[in-house]
């Protein structure tokens, strides 16, 4: 069997382990009729993610060394789960978290325009629901799960093992930037077919809306994941900063139209042609801001510091 074969099954292993540990469910589970967004559906699953997550950090740096005869240690830390350490072997603190801080105003270029849009919608409604969004944010167990537990769990899985994996199974020759870019994230996407079969079961959708949805998400999965990818070979396995990526994309999402249009429109409108005057123009910067956020993206991902 070549390398090249085996890298492939250990790929598809680590794609395959983290989806189907999700349909592995206790009896009185499997009778929850919300099925995936059903607290204690989530809560088990959660568990069972963990535990497999434990599992492959250490069984993945085993299966590099046995069939590739590198160093098991090296393999483990290349996974990016102890801060500082790089794909290089060094050891260099400032520029982990230097990187990482550059990855947190990258993604803040990109929203720029829903971050405005939300810092003037606080201003005006007096932060009055601001302590309850945080808490809708936070406090509750599927944000936990979208904000926080998928972030980090996947970005283990679906950059770092799987990078790393590539790296460490197919010769030099055949491993360019560009492959590594873009094969590892369509193990990604392609993970998410699972989710049609979840809407499938809701019997709310028509087979071919479950269809557009799903291709569509893995499109977009697929895109975040080649950005990721990105992020961990230009820094060098810094970890953290896709993980932080991958949280601040889930929290806010795609861009949708102004908050604050939409509180000043609906919740509390104003007959005010001054109001409603400055609203249109407000609109129209806020296209312009999620405009300026794709360009500052696009010419931030060439700014991060090397060594």
């Amino acid at each position: 069997m070549t390398s090249a074969l085996i890298g492939y099954s250990v790929l598809f292993y680590i794609s395959a382990s983290y989806v189907s540990v999700l349909y592995i469910t206790a009896r009185d589970a499997e009778q929850y009729k919300r099925k995936r967004d059903d607290p204690r559906v989530i809560r088990s699953r959660m568990k069972r993610i963990s535990l497999l997550t434990i599992f492959n950090i250490f069984f993945i740096p085993l299966l590099q060394t046995k069939f590739n005869k590198s160093n098991y240690i090296n393999n483990l830390l290349n996974l990016g789960i102890i801060p500082g350490r790089q794909l290089n072997g060094q050891w260099n603190n400032t520029l982990y978290f230097k990187n990482f801080f550059e990855s947190l105003i990258l993604i803040c270029q990109l929203y720029i325009g829903p971050i405005i849009d939300t810092i003037l919608y606080y201003v005006v409604s007096n932060c009055s629901s601001l302590i309850s969004d945080i808490n809708d944010l936070y406090n509750n167990i599927w944000s936990v799960r979208n904000n926080i537990f998928a972030p980090i769990t996947e970005e283990i899985f679906y950059t770092s093992m799987l990078l790393t994996t590539y790296m460490t199974f197919f010769d030099d020759g055949d491993l360019t930037f560009k492959k590594l870019l873009i094969e590892p994230p369509l193990f990604f996407g392609i993970a998410h077919i699972h989710h049609s079969y979840e809407i499938y079961l809701l019997g709310t959708q028509t087979i071919i809306s479950i269809i557009i949805s799903t291709t569509f998400q893995i499109l977009y999965t697929s895109l975040f994941g080649i950005l990721t990818n990105y992020i961990f070979l230009i820094t060098h396995g810094n970890l953290l900063s896709c993980i932080i990526l991958h949280s601040i994309c889930n929290i806010i999402g795609f861009p949708n139209g102004s908050e604050l249009i939409s509180y000043l429109t609906i919740i509390k409108p104003s007959n005010s042609n001054i109001m409603k005057r400055l609203l249109q123009i407000w609109q129209k910067v806020y296209i312009g801001l999620l405009v300026i956020g794709i360009i500052l993206f696009a010419k931030g991902l060439d700014n991060f510091t090397q060594i």
